[in-house]
C-alpha cells in the first residue's frame, strides 16, 4: 500500500512535468490521425463517433482508440486497444510497446471522453503527443487544451461543441 502511494506521486510528477511543458499553438493543418481515449465502461456512442469523423472529414481508419478497462481479465490482455492501471509504471512508463506507441504518437486530435479519476487515463491524456486535447470532464482542464463540460450520455451536445469550438479554433473551416 505504502509503495502504491510512492509510485502515484511520482507519475503526478511526471504528469506536472508534462503540463508544464505543453504549449498549445494551432497548426492550420487539416486533421489526418484522430485519437479517442475513453473509459470502457461510458464508452462513446459508435453512430456520434461517425458524426466526428464526417466533421473532420475523415474516416475510420484515420481513427486510433484506445479504453481504459478498470481490472483486465486474460482474454482481454490480448487486445491492444484495452489497458489498465497495472500497465502504467513508476514515472509514468507504461510497461507495453502498444501504450507506448500511443503516447508517442502524433495525433492532431485526441479526444479524452471520460469522467474517470482514473490516474492511469490522466497519465495517458497528459503524456500524449497529440497536437489539440479536447476533453469533457472538468476536473481535466488542466491537462486538455479545450474542455467541452457534458454529462455521459451527451454526446450530440459534445458533438455539436466540438464542430463550434473546431471552427473558432480554424482547424475546420
Amino acid at each position: 500500500m505504502f509503495l502504491n502511494g510512492l509510485k502515484a506521486k511520482s507519475i503526478h510528477k511526471q504528469i506536472d512535468k508534462q503540463l508544464r511543458k505543453r504549449d498549445y499553438k494551432p497548426s492550420g493543418a487539416k486533421p489526418v490521425v484522430v485519437a479517442l481515449l475513453q473509459d470502457s465502461t461510458k464508452p462513446f456512442d459508435p453512430a456520434s463517433l461517425k458524426k466526428i469523423l464526417k466533421i473532420l472529414n475523415l474516416s475510420e481508419k484515420d481513427l486510433v482508440v484506445l479504453e481504459y478497462v478498470k481490472t483486465m481479465t486474460k482474454d482481454q490482455k490480448e487486445l491492444l486497444s484495452l489497458f489498465s492501471e497495472k500497465q502504467l509504471g513508476w514515472k509514468g512508463v507504461f510497461k507495453t510497446a502498444p501504450l507506448e506507441d500511443f503516447k508517442k504518437q502524433r495525433f492532431d486530435i485526441l479526444i479524452s471522453y471520460y469522467h474517470s479519476d482514473a490516474l492511469a487515463l490522466r497519465a495517458m491524456t497528459a503524456m500524449s503527443n497529440a497536437v489539440l486535447k479536447i476533453g469533457v470532464s472538468p476536473e481535466m482542464e488542466s491537462v486538455n487544451d479545450l474542455t467541452i463540460h457534458v454529462n455521459d450520455g451527451q454526446e450530440s451536445v459534445f458533438i455539436k461543441e466540438f464542430e463550434k469550438y473546431l471552427k473558432i479554433l480554424k482547424v475546420i473551416h
